[in-house]
């Protein structure tokens, strides 16, 4: 491989040892220059890691996604493959993604299509409501040409980025700690002039747990971070309008999940906690702004009403088993 196509694998790791493990098992085929792992965590995964060898570790507190910039930094490879602890790209992935990069200058991020599957392999979630497959495909329908589509956001843990593109627009926005991270950085990322795209061709596994939801932390943070994303990137009269339809969602989503208290603390931590992105606001043109939004909002309303029919069915079944 030339120095331009080296890729370096970033993980972030968070007191999932066991998973690291996996996942490293799982990169030793792959055409990586070096995996970096960062670990966040206070169990022992770093012992493990070291005691594997041929891998590098950066240990840090929890910083949440912004622990990402460091693997970022120390890394040799031009480009970067973004995974999770428990994640990882099926084999021929990281060729796809570097291919991409290859035939095209201006790509500034492409993301992967994230397969959610059990300990067995077995694929449980793909490509439904709510999925990133769904989310990524910002209403495209049908194939996906080899180029990909364009995207308002990718996953954290199955992307390539070109680590030259995020390290001069500051890598994951530290404050967000994590939640709305990937959409902010993708809008840094279009406003800088950069492509941020989807390739389902490129396939990564997801070992997420089981009957796992959006709990009231995730939700809090969402809301709060939604404020600041909208004050921080938009111009203020386009932000005035935005943000009263996305806290009307995120209420809903709230109300929906049993969690209200997080919509409110949301609100009420982005008030407190204003001066801590207050320096950072730098608003993007509305031509950039309307290319890294998309069909962001589109796809939400689309979802609200995927999750009332749901909502309805489940009503309607319990009452015919009464």
């Amino acid at each position: 491989m030339s120095h331009a196509q080296r890729v370096s694998a970033v993980i972030l790791a968070f007191n999932r040892a066991d998973e690291v493990e996996h996942t490293l098992d799982r990169l030793a085929a792959e055409p990586l220059h070096e995996v970096i792992v960062v670990d966040s965590g206070d169990d022992d995964t770093s012992d493990r890691v070291r005691a594997r060898g041929g891998v590098r570790l950066v240990q840090t507190g929890d910083i949440g996604a912004a622990a990402r910039n460091l693997g970022a930094e120390m890394a040799e490879g031009e480009l970067l493959l973004m995974l999770d602890d428990d994640s990882y790209p099926r084999p021929g992935a990281v060729q796809v993604l570097r291919e991409a990069f290859a035939r095209e200058p201006g790509l500034g991020l492409a993301a992967g299509l994230i397969r959610d599957v059990d300990p067995e392999g077995r694929v449980v979630r793909e490509d439904e409501v709510g999925t990133f497959d769904w989310f990524l495909r910002a209403g495209h329908r049908g194939p996906v040409p080899s180029e990909g589509v364009p995207t308002f956001f990718f996953p954290e843990g199955g992307c390539m980025v070109r680590r030259d593109a995020f390290l001069r627009v500051g890598g994951f926005f530290a404050p967000y700690f994590f939640t709305l991270s990937e959409v902010d950085l993708a809008t840094r990322l279009i406003g800088s002039g950069w492509n941020v795209r989807y390739l389902p061709a490129a396939v990564f596994e997801h070992r997420k747990a089981l009957g796992g939801r959006a709990g009231g932390r995730t939700l809090r943070l969402r809301v709060r971070n939604q404020l600041w994303y909208f004050w921080l990137r938009f111009p203020a009269a386009v932000a005035v309008r935005r943000i009263p339809a996305y806290l009307l969602f995120d209420l809903v989503e709230c109300v929906y999940r049993g969690v209200p208290g997080a919509w409110t603390g949301g609100i009420a931590e982005a008030w407190r906690d204003r001066d801590r992105v207050r320096a950072f606001r730098d608003p993007l043109s509305r031509r950039a702004l309307r290319r890294a939004e998309l069909n962001r909002g589109r796809m939400h309303i689309r979802l609200l009403v995927h999750m009332a029919r749901r909502r309805l069915r489940g009503n309607k079944a319990g009452r015919a088993t009464c």
